[in-house]
């Protein structure tokens, strides 16, 4: 999450929710606009003349629930998603090319064991 914005003070306290700057809020503090839009708008629908505090304390609210949801849902942008799914395969390729190393070295045992065997019979040939 990014650093929590500075809200500008308002006189006698309480601020009166204006929907871009909620939403810009919400974006500041890495809500996806996809999110922040709807959430502005039911906020400045519900909680007319909050104090700075009660402002505050709602942002950071919206912003522990946003970091939950997301975590498990996952993000929104296809790109993370693609990325995620391209580590998701790359770490599924590594586990499967270890297994190919420990059989690629066994292999290798066994045939460096053939070819001593057949130099001690004097033949050299493995065929």
């Amino acid at each position: 999450m990014r650093e929590k914005p500075e809200f500008e003070a308002r006189a006698g306290g309480s601020r009166d929710l204006d929907l871009e700057q909620v939403r810009s809020d919400l974006e500041d503090l890495g809500i996806d606009p996809e999110f922040s839009r709807p959430v502005a708008q039911r906020l400045v629908a519900i909680a007319p003349g909050l104090t700075d505090v009660e402002y505050t304390a709602i942002l950071d609210g919206v912003t522990a629930a946003y970091s939950v949801h997301r975590d498990r849902v996952g993000p929104s942008d296809p790109r993370v998603q693609q990325g995620n799914e391209l580590r998701r395969l790359m770490e599924g390729c590594t586990g499967e090319l270890r297994k190919l190393d420990e059989g690629l070295q066994m292999l290798s045992a066994y045939l460096l064991r053939m070819c001593a065997l057949a130099s001690r019979e004097g033949s050299g040939n493995l065929h």
